[in-house]
């Protein structure tokens, strides 16, 4: 079985996909890498398939649906006995995915960043703070930091989780940790430090939509078992 795939979820940002994809396959040779393209409008696709790679898999999504969809269908053709998946500027490099390797190596099956610190701005910090004391109070979630974008798993447990989400977007990374508690899953956590503070996607705006998903999860009728 192959050991390593790693799942990448991008939007029109095809350089910055690119030199992750560079990073990791110099790191990893032997992994596979699993882009999912969510409707970009750019050069991703010309791109990505003009490399002689034969161990990336490219996906694209017809329109632009979201994280929550692009990592199901990542999670779907996975073929790793270990599943990662990193926001496409690769934040925390790879110390933060040795990290999560090692961790899954010593027989955790869900492993997730949690980053040492936020560089945040006025904005960010009252969405923070909003997002801390009503979204994850509501759903029961008591870890300090539930959107970090790197994620290991299993295959088995990765694959069982994300057949079982159904959050397209923002909201994807407090389901995956709404279900590891329903289904008694321990997650094990390891301190990363940001290596770039590009802009996050929790902001103000995407607050009302992250509040309805919220409400989505917490009366969805999962089918556990």
């Amino acid at each position: 079985m192959l050991e390593l795939s790693f799942i990448i979820p991008t939007y029109n940002r095809h350089q910055i996909v690119l030199k992750t994809i560079e990073t990791i396959r110099k790191q990893y040779p032997d992994a596979e890498i699993i882009v999912v393209d969510d409707g970009s409008r750019d050069n991703t696709e010309n791109e990505i398939k003009k490399r002689k790679d034969l161990k990336i898999v490219y996906l694209k999504n017809q329109i632009n649906q979201g994280k929550g969809v692009s990592l199901r269908k990542g999670f779907e053709v996975a073929s790793g006995r270990f599943i990662i998946f990193t926001d496409d500027d690769l934040p925390y490099g790879i110390e933060g995915i040795d990290l999560i390797i090692k961790a899954l190596k010593d027989g955790h099956s869900i492993v997730m960043a949690e980053r040492d610190r936020f560089y945040d701005n006025l904005i960010k910090k009252i969405g923070r703070k909003i997002f801390n004391s009503v979204f994850k109070t509501f759903l029961g979630i008591k870890i300090k930091d539930t959107q970090a974008g790197l994620k290991g798993f299993s295959q088995e447990t990765g694959k069982k989780i994300f057949a079982l989400s159904f959050t397209n977007r923002f909201a994807i990374d407090l389901e995956i940790v709404f279900l590891c508690q329903k289904l008694h899953y321990p997650i094990r956590f390891v301190s990363v430090r940001q290596q770039d503070t590009s802009p996050s996607s929790l902001s103000l705006s995407n607050l009302f939509y992250i509040f309805l998903d919220t409400l989505k999860i917490k009366f969805h009728h999962y089918e556990l078992s």
